[in-house]
């Protein structure tokens, strides 16, 4: 049986070929994942693009759904931008409804980011992003809601998902490099489309600050939620770290706070 120790799920926009393969070349044995994806369309334009983003949301019920019906014990949505566009505040709130709708955890990786973070002590953010820049101001925004500092940020300016996942891992390891970290305490990527978890190490010891990607927080919680408390490959800082408590608590229904 595959997933002897832990099942969990997750939602993938169509266009993201990233996030499976990456989970699957770091999950711990005897762990598995599922997935089921949500429509995104390819578009020419930035206003287009925050719109096709957000349209994802239409979809999330139908596909938790899918993946609770295969006995998962909690689920992502592995979107860092379609979650982190409309605030933090509608974030928390599609999750909580997803939760308590199916009874299982449902997360996603802008939540994830933030617990991450949290569990880091983290305050001030140098960030890396493929996005354009109305995304990634989205990104900013979101970060400053849950009361952290963006001091530095890379942004390259990818219009097309597809494209982003076509970038290869030295990609993520020169945008990161790149950052002035010098006011920062954390190194962050941005996009689960972007392969990071092959850099994320370089990445702590050319800047000397945490470094942690949408990838890397969205497996990390999946798995702690799941019971899987070992240090997690790739060997970063966060991957020796548990869940906080209250984001635990938060994202299993018990309080909301």
């Amino acid at each position: 049986m595959y997933g002897r120790r832990a099942r969990v799920g997750i939602v993938v926009p169509s266009t993201n070929t990233t996030v499976e393969p990456e989970f699957a070349a770091f999950l711990p044995r005897d762990v598995a994942v599922f997935s089921s994806r949500v429509a995104v369309a390819e578009v020419s334009s930035e206003e287009e693009k925050v719109a096709s983003l957000l349209a994802m949301h239409n979809h999330l019920d139908r596909a938790v759904a899918e993946l609770a019906s295969a006995g998962v014990t909690a689920i992502a949505y592995a979107c860092t931008s379609g979650s982190f566009l409309g605030g933090r505040d509608s974030d928390q709130a599609t999750c909580d409804g997803l939760t308590r709708a199916h009874g299982i955890p449902i997360v996603t990786t802008s939540i994830a980011l933030v617990a991450a973070l949290t569990a880091l002590s983290s305050q001030r953010i140098a960030l890396a992003t493929p996005y354009v820049r109305p995304v990634a101001d989205g990104a900013v925004a979101y970060l400053n809601q849950a009361g952290f500092e963006v001091t530095a940020r890379n942004d390259l300016e990818i219009l097309s998902n597809l494209d982003k996942g076509r970038l290869e891992p030295a990609a993520s390891f020169q945008a990161a490099t790149a950052l002035d970290v010098s006011g920062a305490d954390t190194v962050a990527i941005s996009c689960t489309n972007w392969r990071t978890l092959d850099s994320l190490v370089a990445i702590e010891q050319q800047t000397g600050l945490p470094a942690i990607s949408s990838n890397l927080v969205t497996l990390w919680a999946l798995l702690r939620l799941a019971g899987i408390d070992e240090p997690l490959s790739p060997d970063v800082r966060l991957g020796g770290l548990p869940l906080p408590e209250k984001a635990r608590a938060e994202w299993s229904g018990v309080v909301h706070v």
